[in-house]
Parts: structure tokens; C-alpha cells; sequence
């Protein structure tokens, strides 16, 4: 009887140690899972703004400043990219269609073309409101720096010519 009572309470014991080790994991899962949040909370609807040349030149409060305006109109960008979504499986289901629609097609990409340039106008809209919120001296570093980047595209493009002319 004593044998039996022996293996019954070491399968007991074993049986509690998994449990609690099992615990423990899921804890530290559930912790771990709210600190990495807390860390790095989900993306906002608008990334970073992104105006070209502009972005660069901009200060970092200018460029937060811009993600916020950006940010106030997230619900045009989510809807802009839900159509994209929706066109370019419209899209991919046209160009492998037979017969061939051509028409369908060049609908789908105006579309596309209708939807960057409605991105460019709300950018061009957000850098003019960005402007008007500068002072003087901040638009004039603001332009310093736009022609410093200017010229350094100047000089890479120089840089990549000269070196495409040099291969064979």
C-alpha cells in the first residue's frame, strides 16, 4: 500500500509542477504581449507623411506636425486604400481575363491615377498649411535645406552618369 501512495503522489506532484509551470509561461506570455504593446503601440492609420524632397528638409517638428495634420485625415487614407486594395484585385482579375479587356484595364488604372494624384494634392495641402505656420526664419532654413538636398542630388546624378558612361 505504501508503494502505491508513493507513485500516486509523485504523479500528483508532476502533474502540479507542469501546471504551474504552464502558468508561468502563459504569464509571462500575457506580460510580455502588454509590455511589447505598451513599448510599440500599433502603427497610426498615417505612417510618416512623405513629401519627396520636402520630408528631408524638414525639421523633426515640422515633420511631426505634418504626421498630425496627416493623421486628422486617416479616414481619407483608409479609404483610398481600401479602393486601391479593391481596384488591384479588379485589376489583376482584367489582365488575366480572356478576351482581353482593354478598356476595363485603362478604367482601373485611371482610377489609380485619380487616387495618387487626390495623395499629392492633400500633401501639397498639408506642406502649404506647414509653410504657413512657419516663421520667416524657419521657412528660410526650411528652403536652405531644400537647396542643400537639391544640390546633393545634383551631385549624385553626376556621380551615376559619369559612372554608367565608364562601363562598357
Amino acid at each position: 500500500m505504501a508503494i502505491a501512495e508513493t507513485r500516486n503522489g509523485r504523479g500528483l506532484r508532476w502533474a502540479l509542477i507542469a501546471s504551474a509551470v504552464l502558468n508561468l509561461l502563459l504569464l509571462g506570455f500575457f506580460i510580455g504581449g502588454w509590455l511589447g504593446h505598451e513599448r510599440h503601440p500599433p502603427r497610426p492609420v498615417v505612417g510618416d507623411v512623405s513629401l519627396g524632397a520636402f520630408t528631408g528638409a524638414l525639421s523633426p517638428e515640422d515633420r511631426d506636425a505634418l504626421r498630425k495634420a496627416a493623421q486628422a485625415r486617416g479616414s481619407e487614407f483608409r479609404d483610398m486604400r481600401r479602393q486601391a486594395r479593391s481596384d488591384m484585385a479588379a485589376l489583376i482579375s482584367a489582365i488575366d481575363a480572356e478576351p482581353w479587356d482593354r478598356d476595363q484595364v485603362a478604367k482601373l488604372l485611371e482610377r489609380h491615377k485619380a487616387r495618387t494624384v487626390q495623395r499629392v494634392d492633400i500633401g501639397e495641402r498639408l506642406i502649404l498649411d506647414r509653410l504657413d505656420a512657419m516663421s520667416p526664419a524657419a521657412r528660410h532654413s526650411f528652403a536652405e535645406r531644400l537647396r542643400e538636398g537639391a544640390a546633393r542630388f545634383d551631385r549624385h546624378k553626376k556621380d551615376r552618369d559619369r559612372d554608367r558612361q565608364d562601363k562598357p
